[in-house]
């Protein structure tokens, strides 16, 4: 999953829905929706993690940041940002989970981002 395409087609849909252009809006957003609910759902993070008391926090890799994406995705869902599932938060320029250690981390975001990529399924057909 290419995330760095993504946000570049979250903008291209922000840019088309500002200038009232639906069909495009449209069709960019079913290439994100397929692009996000094809394959599983990692997030590309860095492999070291910070700890600190019960919060792992994650960067994104080579310190990149998704703020279309992120919005996309909070508009999609109804939900504001950073998005909350669970027990983490998607920010635009991280992720958080509540974790006392690298491994328990590790598998909160996974979880949470298998129950995100859930949400973000249901919305396939019903996009506003």
């Amino acid at each position: 999953m290419d995330f760095e395409k993504l946000e570049d087609l979250a903008t291209e849909v922000n840019l088309a829905r500002n200038q009232n252009m639906r069909s495009r809006a449209k069709e960019v957003e079913n290439e994100i929706l397929k692009s996000l609910t094809d394959t599983q759902l990692d997030f590309p993070v860095e492999a070291d993690v910070l700890i600190n008391k019960n919060s792992a926090s994650f960067v994104y890799k080579n310190n990149k940041t998704y703020p279309a994406l992120l919005e996309y995705i909070a508009r999609i869902l109804h939900v504001e940002i950073p998005i909350r599932i669970k027990e983490s938060k998607f920010g635009p320029g991280g992720i958080i989970v509540a974790a006392g250690n690298k491994d328990e981390a590790h598998k909160i975001l996974q979880e949470c981002s298998n129950e995100l990529q859930i949400l973000i399924k249901g919305k396939e057909g019903h996009i506003d």
